[in-house]
């Protein structure tokens, strides 16, 4: 007799979807070995600069990690420092508070790197190098400090605080090479995660500064971004200072499928139960790459309680293709001045996925899932690449190698054509590859399965969105707040009526005002936290030392009280990633 467990699948370990949250024992017993990852740790362990490009979910942490991990366990490679900064949103309320903002932000970059090279020299037994010792400011407990009052807005405890001139990147490199020396090794591979900072464009250029003058014989820099980001500042130049690594891997690929059984075969083999190994060929095209997408697809699926498979394959699809757009058109709440172009971002989306599955309604014994717009018809748009971009960045189209075809009007150029592949998922819940009006996932599978057609889809973007539409690509800038008068431009930094000084609007500081009410926490807890006056996300997250006073509420323990902070924490993450 099987015994079934009695564990909820959301509580079962392999279906964490963050390896920020998998311990490194687990992280490791369900590393995949195939030719894709492999590709991938070589670039992180070889020599020179890297940016490894995949939307969220693509396995970027997972992978310098891994990476890491194995610097660590063998000292015939190079060292390696892991620093993360997630926590860069943290810092964005100081672009319009305070003077310095790009100075705090750069030392807090710097401070974030020199804690884990302090953590090196730990482990390594090594005691600090006397060249290290030329400051009493520079001790560990002091640039904790500032790390702790940068990322809670210590504005006014940092303009003066002697780090900001006390540390310099020419120091941190030397010390950065001697410890290298100083442990036996040849070089130094700094992994920096999270560095995606696509909330806040003037750090997102003076952090790539930084990542620039870092790079030296024995450091290299590795760093994880989105794709679809192009400007990384005006020092920065893509394939010169650094090398991308694409760690989103196209459905397209002959290796994909074999590169995602690899994945369920590690990690997933004792889940497949009642899942059919047709729907688990489909659950591998409908996460499109992403390794954290199939996680959600084989959880959600297995615990429906729907009984017949056709059924229950439609409602998983259709959940995860609700949760994917509204992650997408969530961007606008984080990034207000772009939510026009968002919108019409979400329309072009649809009308892309609908022209392909016109297409393939005309096709025998062939499929197609790529488009290619016209590269001359997206300039001709202010902001129309900026809205394609984001539905890259939010992994909704994965961007091929452009390709010419034809010849433009009046001119010997031959027309250059865009080539994207949609998610994968919007087209199977479009209902794109079935064909009768019966049709199962079976019919989707085999159809799926077909030949591609050699060529994609061509068409223009005036084909795709109408006139008044692309017309209506336009910043949603606040006015005023004094006299109401709408902005000239984003950059403005006073009014041109009343001259006082403009104030944006901080993502940060939206996200502090959710209210617990729309936390994931049961309405006895809810309670809880009102009748203490703990009433927003930026409440709790300004707590002194939060475990200690969640516990001070009645009934809250020790347990409750981590979980209550542990759910904030990640409401800040998912609402600023």
């Amino acid at each position: 007799m099987t015994v079934f467990s009695t564990t909820s699948v959301y509580d079962e370990k392999e279906f964490e979807e963050r390896s920020d949250y998998i311990n490194d024992t687990d992280l490791e017993l369900w590393n995949v070995e195939n030719e894709h990852f492999n590709h991938i740790q070589q670039k992180l362990l070889g020599v020179g600069a890297k940016l490894l490009v995949g939307p969220r979910g693509t396995g970027k942490t997972h992978q310098m990690k891994i990476a890491h991990l194995k610097c660590q366990k063998d000292k015939s490679k190079p060292l390696s420092l892991f620093v993360s900064f997630s926590k860069y949103y943290h810092l964005e309320p100081f672009l319009t508070k305070a003077p310095n903002a790009i100075q705090i932000f750069h030392t807090w970059v710097l401070c974030k790197i020199l804690l884990s090279a302090i953590s090196i020299i730990e482990d390594e037994k090594e005691s600090v190098p006397s060249w290290a010792k030329d400051s009493n400011l520079l001790t560990k407990e002091t640039i904790q400090e500032f790390v702790a009052k940068a990322e809670k807005l210590k504005a006014s405890q940092l303009s003066d605080d002697l780090l900001i001139s006390a540390l310099n990147i020419n120091w941190l490199v030397t010390l950065l090479e001697q410890l290298t020396i100083v442990t036996g090794r040849k070089r130094l591979i700094l992994m920096l995660d999270d560095a995606a900072l696509t909330l806040t464009p003037e750090y997102l250029v003076e952090f790539f500064e930084i990542f620039r003058s870092l790079k030296t014989k024995i450091i290299n820099p590795k760093a994880s971004v989105y794709p679809g980001t192009t400007q990384f500042g005006p020092r920065f130049h893509v394939n010169h200072d650094a090398e991308m690594v694409k760690c989103w891997l196209s459905v397209e690929s002959p290796t994909y499928s074999s590169f995602m059984d690899s994945l369920i075969k590690k990690r997933f083999e004792n889940f497949k139960e009642g899942v059919s190994t047709e729907l688990i060929e489909l659950f591998k095209f409908s996460s499109f790459g992403v390794p954290r997408a199939f996680i959600s697809l084989l959880r959600n699926y297995r615990s429906r309680p729907e009984k017949v498979a056709n059924a229950k394959f439609n409602a998983v699809i259709e959940q995860q293709a609700q949760f994917i757009e509204t992650e997408y058109l969530s961007i606008s709440q984080k990034l207000i001045q772009y939510k026009k172009v968002i919108e019409s971002g979400n329309r072009l989306f649809k009308q892309i996925t609908q022209e392909i599955k016109d297409d393939n309604s005309r096709l025998v014994d062939e499929r197609n899932l790529m488009i290619g717009i016209s590269s001359e018809s997206i300039e001709q748009y202010k902001l129309a690449d900026r809205m394609i971009r984001f539905l890259i960045e939010a992994g909704l189209l994965y961007e091929d190698i452009p390709v010419k075809h034809g010849q433009q009007e009046g001119s010997n150029e031959r027309r250059e054509y865009r080539r994207y592949i949609p998610h994968m998922i919007f087209l199977i819940q479009n209902r794109t590859f079935v064909k009768s009006n019966k049709g199962g996932f079976k019919e989707v599978l085999n159809s799926i399965n077909l030949k591609a057609r050699k060529q994609p889809l061509r068409r223009s973007i005036r084909n795709l969105l109408t006139t008044k539409e692309l017309d209506g690509l336009t910043l949603d800038l606040p006015p005023c707040q004094n006299c109401s008068t709408p902005r000239l431009t984003p950059e403005q930094r006073f009014c041109h009526i009343c001259g006082n000084e403009l104030v944006n609007q901080s993502a940060f500081e939206t996200c502090l005002k959710i209210s617990v009410n729309e936390l994931p926490l049961t309405n006895w807890t809810k309670d809880r936290l009102v009748a203490v006056k703990l009433n927003t996300v930026g409440d709790i997250i300004s707590l002194q030392d939060p475990g200690s006073e969640l516990r001070k509420i009645p009934q809250i323990g020790q347990i409750r009280s981590n979980k209550i902070y542990n759910e904030v924490l990640k409401t800040v993450d998912e609402f600023l990633a």
